[in-house]
């Protein structure tokens, strides 16, 4: 067989890609339009909060039986995901509030379908020295899709109105979602053993060390991402910040963010190089921090930020691939859940953690920086892939 697979193979993972960038954008649409949204519906603005955070929820209570699935049967649980998330999209069209609630509720619902399949996907259809660069397509997508929708909603808001976000929003998605659905139908997977293999028990995967020092990593970069873009506006206000200047920055880390996860992890996967990106994602971390708290220049602190999310989001493939290398076979979906799982569990818990001290900027700042140095040592421990490739026929 080819080591290069052939490119149907790769439309499998491109139209991935869209689909999982497309659950993002509806997954935020209403974020950066709150109050014209409560407006619009006559609803509190506690209603519209709702209808992005119902998603964390569901993915913490739905992950892991749903990667399960997903390892018994794959193709069964990426297709009704990707229905899921064509039919929620549709259902938002319809005006009234409860529809797009109804409609975020079935997303929500479909999203770990879709992103339990990361790895798995790269198992089956990718040959083994290619699949960190499937991993980080499908993994920078995630931001594409956020970036993308906190753009769009305000402007679209601004000068069309509501149901044309709903319905641009929903064109697309139906297109991605049957994209990818022929794709899925169309490839032939060429690694099979990845298929047939039985999935290990839970209680098994969380035994390895492995697994539980990479759910930490994700708990604390995921988690400190999704604080920055919920807090960073309330805990930079002494700073003098505009909200414009603080959108902007906030672009610019997720920008910097998707540009990073799309190419440096597959620089980063040899050797010892995923660990030097891990530690100085860290690092810049907490220098970004401390500037914050001291109260530094705009640009200075911009420019870190960025740099911190470059980094930060390089860090989801390079963890993911470095799981895909060493996951039992028939087990990637599991071990991308159980990962993921983590990530948002550490959003939930740090921007609450921020939240309970906003009464002390010096308090809720701090807490992050204790939070970023007490994960160094973890990531200090990240293994080294030379003289480890990635194996053939393993998830």
């Amino acid at each position: 067989m080819s080591s290069v697979p052939p490119r149907s193979r790769w439309s499998v993972i491109v139209s991935y890609s869209l689909l999982v960038a497309v659950t993002q954008l509806l997954w935020v649409t209403f974020t950066p339009i709150t109050k014209a949204s409560a407006d619009y519906w006559d609803v509190s603005i506690d209603a519209v909060g709702w209808l992005s955070q119902i998603f964390p929820l569901a993915y913490v209570v739905l992950a892991l039986p749903f990667g399960y699935w997903a390892d018994r049967s794959f193709k069964g649980s990426l297709t009704i995901g990707a229905l899921l998330t064509g039919i929620g999209a549709i259902v938002r069209v319809f005006h009234g509030y409860e529809f797009s609630l109804v409609g975020q509720i079935l997303i929500s619902v479909g999203q770990p379908l879709v992103l339990n399949g990361v790895n798995k996907l790269a198992a089956q259809y990718i040959a083994p020295e290619r699949r960190p660069l499937s991993i980080a397509i499908g993994s920078a997508s995630l931001f594409v899709g956020i970036m993308v929708s906190t753009v769009s909603s305000p402007f679209l808001m601004r000068d069309l109105g509501m149901n044309s976000i709903l319905e641009a929003q929903a064109c697309i998605s139906v297109c991605a979602v049957l994209l990818f659905l022929f794709a899925l139908l169309r490839a032939r997977p060429d690694y099979m053993e990845e298929m047939t293999a039985s999935p290990a028990p839970i209680r098994d995967l969380w035994s390895r060390g492995w697994v539980k020092q990479y759910s930490f990593l994700l708990f604390l970069g995921f988690g400190l991402f999704v604080t920055l873009t919920t807090w960073l506006e309330v805990l930079s206000t002494e700073h003098g910040f505009t909200g414009e200047q603080v959108g902007f920055a906030l672009g610019a880390m997720t920008l910097a963010g998707i540009v990073g996860a799309a190419f440096i992890p597959e620089w980063a996967i040899p050797g010892l190089r995923g660990r030097g990106v891990l530690c100085a994602s860290l690092a810049v971390s907490a220098v970004m921090l401390i500037t914050l708290f001291a109260s530094s220049s705009f640009w200075l602190f911009a420019a870190l930020l960025a740099l911190s999310g470059c980094l930060l989001l390089a860090n989801l493939p390079i963890i993911l691939s470095s799981a895909e290398t060493q996951a039992p076979s028939g087990s990637a979906g599991t071990v991308t859940a159980v990962l993921l799982l983590f990530g948002n569990l550490g959003g939930i818990v740090l921007t609450l953690g921020v939240q309970f001290m906003l009464g002390s900027r010096i308090a809720a700042i701090g807490f992050l920086i204790v939070a970023v140095a007490v994960t160094v040592p973890v990531a200090l421990r990240f293994p080294s892939l030379s003289g480890n490739p990635p194996r053939d026929h393993v998830s």
